[in-house]
C-alpha cells in the first residue's frame, strides 16, 4: 500500500484487490471494500495529519486589503518584489544598484483582506524555487529591455520601472559598471525564456526559498505594506 500525504489533503490509495467500484454519471463500476483505508492506517497517519494542518493554520499577519493576482501590474507583485529585496539587502551593504526581477507567473494565489496564514503563502508560492543573486554588466540592458518587453503578463519589479521598452534601475549611477538582480533559481538559469540571466558575471544560489522569505516578510511587517503604483508599462 501507498500512503501520499499532501500539504493540502490526506490521500490513501491501496492496490488489494481485483474488485473496483467507481460511480460516475449513470456507470456503475463494482468497488471492492478492501481498498478502504483501515482504522489502523488512519490511526498512523492523523497525528501527521494534524501537525500539518495546524502549522498551515498558523496566523502571521493580516492584510487591510486584498492583495490581488492580476497583470500586468499589482499590488501583490510590488508586495512580493519589495518583500524580496527588504528581506535579502537588509543585513548587507552594497555597493552598485540591486534589482528585484520576478516572473508573474511564479505568483499563484491572491492573498485576501483579514488574516494571513502560513498556507496562504504556500498557496502563494507552492514551488521550491529558491532565492538567487546575479550579476550583470550594464552593457546587458538593451537585451533585458527587448526580453520584458516580450513578458505578456508583466514581471514584478523592486527599485526598478520598466515603462515602453526602457528600464530605469533605481540609484544607477555612470559609474556603475554592474548590476545585481535578486530573483528566482529558476529564472536565473534561464526560466520563462529570461534568457539574458544565462552567462552571468556571477550567480549565487542560496538555499533559503521563496516561499521561506515572504513568510517572513509577512511575520515582519505585520500588516502588509499596500503598494499600488504600475512598475510595468509596456
Amino acid at each position: 500500500m501507498r500512503l501520499v500525504l499532501l500539504a493540502f489533503g490526506l490521500f490513501v490509495i491501496g492496490a488489494c484487490s481485483h474488485n473496483i467500484s467507481l460511480h460516475s454519471g449513470t456507470k456503475n463500476v463494482g468497488l471492492d471494500q478492501s481498498y478502504a483505508p483501515s482504522m489502523e492506517i488512519r490511526s498512523m497517519i492523523q497525528p501527521y495529519s494534524d501537525s500539518l494542518t495546524a502549522e498551515m493554520g498558523e496566523v502571521i499577519g493580516r492584510a487591510d486589503t486584498s492583495f490581488d493576482l492580476t497583470y500586468p501590474n499589482s499590488n501583490l507583485m510590488n508586495w512580493a518584489a519589495d518583500a524580496l529585496l527588504q528581506q535579502e539587502t537588509q543585513a548587507v551593504k552594497m555597493r552598485e544598484p540591486v534589482v528585484v526581477l520576478l516572473n508573474a507567473g511564479g505568483l499563484r494565489s491572491s492573498i485576501n483582506r483579514g488574516e494571513i496564514t502560513v498556507g496562504d503563502l504556500y498557496k502563494l508560492m507552492p514551488f521550491d524555487n529558491v532565492v538567487a543573486w546575479v550579476r550583470l554588466p550594464v552593457e546587458r540592458i538593451p537585451e533585458i529591455e527587448k526580453n520584458l518587453s516580450q513578458q505578456a503578463k508583466g514581471v514584478a519589479l523592486s527599485n526598478a520601472r520598466f515603462e515602453k521598452g526602457k528600464l530605469t534601475v533605481s540609484n544607477l549611477l555612470p559609474e556603475h559598471t554592474h548590476i545585481t538582480f535578486i530573483t528566482s533559481d529558476y529564472l536565473a538559469y534561464g526560466g520563462d525564456k529570461m534568457t539574458f540571466f544565462l552567462q552571468p558575471e556571477s550567480v549565487n544560489v542560496s538555499q533559503r526559498t521563496m516561499r521561506d522569505v515572504f513568510i517572513q516578510a509577512v511575520k515582519q511587517q505585520g500588516t502588509l505594506t499596500n503598494r499600488t503604483e504600475k512598475r510595468y508599462i509596456p
